[in-house]
């Protein structure tokens, strides 16, 4: 006759244990790796990465929002010389053309010409399906300065200039397609203006940025605490996603 083997033992995982699985789960999927095989993690998460990167002239600062190695938006330092004045400011906008990635904001005049403004959004905002997210490349904030008129100042435009003074951790509204589905996401910066005539007149301080993983799914600005949210780091997100799973931070 066979040879009966011994029933299996149930093991049940301590409850840090299971929290920490699906962790690792949720950061997987986030990456791109696939989690069928994993069970209990059919949970939604918020996938938030904490960061510390400052703007520089003549170099873009791109956000890849859920680490697959593909770069979903960018923020780029610009400056202009016209006819009659220098305008120094800070833009955002999608990494790269034709896609549907998308920054919130609103339409704005000026001198008869329609441009799009981002949105300077409070923690707490929710971002989602029924926010306006204009295709044009938005604006964050600008500085103009009378071309002959030496370092004077001019005057201060867009939503994060904070009354000349810039603003802090405020809130990109993101909209962004991972495999054909809309994600929405955020992204927080302070901007400081300095009112010289130089190329990083205007700063952008990159401080965090968090994408939901259920498409069409709206995110709450700033929420980086709960049962509901994934921390990783840049350097971490890809690649190492296992330590999360061990509890590493």
């Amino acid at each position: 006759m066979p040879r009966l083997l011994p029933p299996r033992k149930t093991i049940k995982l301590s409850e840090s244990l299971h929290r920490r699985l699906n962790m690792y789960a949720s950061a997987a999927s986030a990456a791109g790796v696939s989690v069928l095989a994993l069970a209990g993690a059919s949970e939604a998460k918020v996938v938030y990465t904490e960061t510390h990167q400052v703007t520089r002239p003549g170099i873009p600062l791109y956000i890849d929002l859920n680490h697959d190695g593909i770069k979903d938006f960018v923020l780029r330092t610009t400056f202009y010389v016209g006819t009659a004045y220098l305008k120094v400011g800070l833009d955002a906008s999608s990494a790269y053309h034709g896609t549907k990635n998308a920054i919130a904001g609103r339409r704005v005049s000026r001198s008869g010409y329609f441009l799009s403004a981002a949105s300077a959004l409070r923690a707490g905002a929710q971002i989602g399906p029924k926010r306006k997210f204009p295709v044009n490349r938005p604006f964050m904030a600008e500085e103009l300065f009378p071309k002959d008129g030496g370092s004077s100042h001019y005057s201060d435009l867009g939503p994060w200039v904070g009354k000349g003074k810039g603003v802090s951790n405020r809130y990109l509204g993101l909209q962004f397609v991972v495999h054909g589905k809309v994600h929405y996401g955020w992204a927080r910066l302070s901007v400081t203006l300095r009112h010289h005539q130089q190329y990083d007149n205007v700063r952008g301080t990159l401080t965090g940025y968090a994408y939901e993983t259920i498409p069409d799914k709206p995110i709450v600005a700033g929420e980086t605490k709960g049962p509901g949210v994934v921390t990783v780091q840049p350097n971490t997100a890809r690649g190492s996603l296992g330590s999360l799973a061990l509890g590493r931070k």
